[in-house]
């Protein structure tokens, strides 16, 4: 009996072992992260731990991010496992550091720096890169998350925003960023790499007005399936998609070519300068004549009286009967004709913001005649769609609103 008391005991110990133990061995099928959104700043962000006394740390969710964790150096700091890397290392080699931050005339090793790009930024800023132990959530069957995460030693970032004049101050409810940008030291890159992962970055942005008040949005590294509650099968049986378009290798940003905006019929021309996508924009902006014509269109096919703009938007209209997901006949879809022929359509839901009891704007902005490109799509045209990006084919992958098929961004994933 004794004997095979000590067996017993031997077995449980080893459970434990192997269920604590988060290491290489155990292969997630994707890395799943929730996603919450701010409804004061507009700010989709996501909790995590940093080292072993940091956690549930938000992280601003940044598409143009090219650093893997761009966090502020006083919250870096509060780590006890950060450790600065130094020039002439393996991790600051690998970087591709900044060229005049490893001088070669001296033996002392300086502080390796890096410039990354960012949205709260207009063009690339220094930031000193360091290594600490990340945990992120993962799923193993594309729905509920499993454990208590993975730790893993990374290569992450940290700036001094409130020195930095290139820098935007984070707002109040993040203090940082969390970078999926399509470079070698953005989070996805680092992550499936070390995991032999698809080279996929899947997002599921919340809607405060939708789905389960106690559910979140997902962000899912490292590919499919995709599951969610009350839709029977996996989400990407119903993608459509069209290519991604070459970017600055250095910032990595996600272009897409769209044709057109159709709106029951009527077409909105493009420059085909291409279009961005970018989760810091809380909604679309357009390009000044682009806008315009926008308006107009959608005027025209809708059946909704319009009332005096609120800012900080253009056009507005009564909202008298529309009912909560602001669907109908009433509102026209919005269709960006996307290259290859695909269609994203923009619903009611996704188009209107309710400013007021009885008012609703349209969602989109005026970028002026100066834009870049000539489309940013937003965050809130986003929201209840699921998207996937397909680093590795060059290919964009959505859904429209989930709304139509009874399902929302905003799950409940623990069980």
């Amino acid at each position: 009996m004794a004997r095979h008391g000590m067996i017993h005991v031997l077995c449980v110990i080893i459970f434990a072992l192997a269920n604590t133990s988060q290491s290489l061995h155990q292969k997630p099928q994707a890395f799943l992260q929730p996603i919450f959104k701010d409804i004061t700043t507009n700010l989709y962000y996501s909790p995590l731990s940093i080292g072993a006394n940091v956690h549930n740390i938000n992280l601003a969710i940044d598409l143009d991010g090219s650093a893997p964790l761009l966090l502020t150096c006083a919250a870096a700091a509060k780590s006890s496992s950060y450790h600065p890397i130094k020039c002439g290392s393996s991790r600051c080699i690998q970087a591709k550091p900044h060229p005049l931050s490893c001088p070669t005339n001296t033996t002392k090793k300086a502080t390796c720096y890096k410039s990354f790009s960012t949205s709260f930024s207009e063009k690339p800023l220094k930031a000193r890169l360091l290594r600490d132990t990340v945990s992120l959530l993962y799923t193993d069957n594309g729905f509920t998350y499993m454990g208590g995460g993975i730790d893993m030693a990374m290569t992450i970032a940290c700036t001094d925003v409130n020195v930095d004049p290139l820098v935007k101050p984070f707002p109040s409810i993040v203090v940082g960023t969390l970078g999926l940008a399509k470079t070698h030291t953005a989070l996805p890159s680092q992550v499936v790499s070390l995991y032999k992962l698809p080279s996929k970055v899947a997002l599921c942005l919340p809607s405060p007005n939708s789905g389960e008040s106690s559910g979140s949005g997902s962000l899912f590294i490292g590919g499919g399936p995709y599951f969610m509650a009350l839709y029977p099968e996996d989400i990407s049986k119903i993608f459509a998609s069209t290519p991604l378009l070459p970017s600055d290798q250095s910032r990595g940003e996600y272009f897409i070519d769209v044709n057109n905006i159709q709106i029951s019929g009527k077409i909105v021309p493009f420059f085909k300068k291409r279009t961005k996508i970018c989760t810091l924009a809380p909604y679309t902006v357009l390009h000044s004549s682009i806008y315009k014509a926008l308006v107009l269109a959608f005027a025209e096919k809708s059946k909704m009286t319009k009332v005096p703009a609120v800012k900080p938007f253009g056009s507005c209209f009564s909202s008298k009967g529309l009912g909560r997901w602001m669907m109908g006949s009433r509102v026209p879809v919005i269709e960006l004709v996307l290259r290859g022929g695909a269609k994203w359509k923009i619903y009611g839901s996704n188009s209107l913001v309710k400013v007021s009891k009885d008012v609703v704007c349209l969602g989109f902005m005026d970028g002026g005649v100066n834009l870049p490109v000539d489309m940013i799509i937003g965050g809130y045209q986003m929201e209840d769609n699921f998207v996937e990006f397909d680093v590795e084919a060059s290919k964009f992958s959505f859904t429209s609103s989930l709304l139509l098929i009874n399902s929302s961004c905003s799950q409940s994933r623990h069980f």
